[in-house]
């Protein structure tokens, strides 16, 4: 079972746990495939407040600093629509609720790829990753049966469609290296957005470690700045005996 074709990718539904995790992990990536044309959509999983510096504000406000940081960076991005599930930013919530929710959105969203952070990446220790990684991963796997019900309005009017791939970033097992030359300043640009969690030094001191990364993720290609993904069709996430397929 070979790996799906990302480029062909027409709906994306990206998968964070918390709201600068797409843009970090694979905005040129994403930003590529909506200037070809795929309608992305953004899921956040946790409401991110535990990370937001400015102490003084109220959750109301700090919520509004993040999603009003959120959609300024989605328009740099090509964002078409943001998700939020609201679940406490390093907090106590439940895995199944987390898939269950998951499901519900693949079945009314449609999406043909799925991004999200690998689960698997060594010594990760945020449960907020692992947990996320992972639902994602029995979400696309178990949204096509109907026995496991969502929401009673969204399985009525639910039809059975395919997931071609799920694609994992912050991933130290690539089998893609995305060029993200063209888009790698969108990229940036949308990372300045993010202020509530960055002081201006934390800022610059990620975009140069992301410079150096995406230019390390390049070497020995044609193109000059590049971001690594692990692309996988759903039937490569269970009993995947084929060692090294995918």
């Amino acid at each position: 079972m070979s790996p799906p074709d990302l480029r062909a990718a027409r709906r994306l539904l990206c998968v964070q746990p918390h709201y600068d995790d797409n843009d970090i992990g694979a905005g040129g990536t994403i930003a590529a495939l909506a200037d070809a044309g795929a309608e992305v959509h953004y899921l956040t999983v946790t409401d991110d407040l535990v990370g937001v510096l400015d102490a003084s504000l109220s959750d109301e406000e700090a919520t509004e600093q993040l999603r009003s940081e959120q959609a300024t960076a989605g328009n740099e991005i090509g964002v078409r629509e943001q998700h939020w599930l609201g679940y406490p930013d390093a907090g106590e919530w439940g895995y199944y609720d987390l898939r269950r929710e998951l499901i519900k959105h693949i079945r009314m969203l449609r999406p043909d790829f799925v991004f999200t952070v690998d689960p698997w990446l060594p010594f990760e220790s945020h449960q907020d990753h692992l947990r996320t990684g992972r639902a994602v991963c029995e979400a696309c796997m178990f949204h096509r049966f109907a026995r496991l019900v969502t929401d009673p309005e969204v399985d009525a009017a639910w039809q059975p469609h395919s997931i071609e791939g799920i694609a994992f970033y912050f991933t130290l097992q690539p089998n893609l290296r995305f060029d993200i030359t063209d888009t790698r300043e969108r990229k940036h640009r949308a990372l300045d957005a993010y202020r509530a969690q960055f002081t201006p030094e934390g800022l610059a001191f990620l975009h140069r470690g992301l410079e150096s990364k995406e230019r390390e993720w390049a070497e020995g290609e044609a193109y000059a700045f590049a971001e690594p993904l692990r692309v996988l069709r759903p039937g490569h996430l269970h009993v995947n005996l084929d060692a090294g397929v995918g």
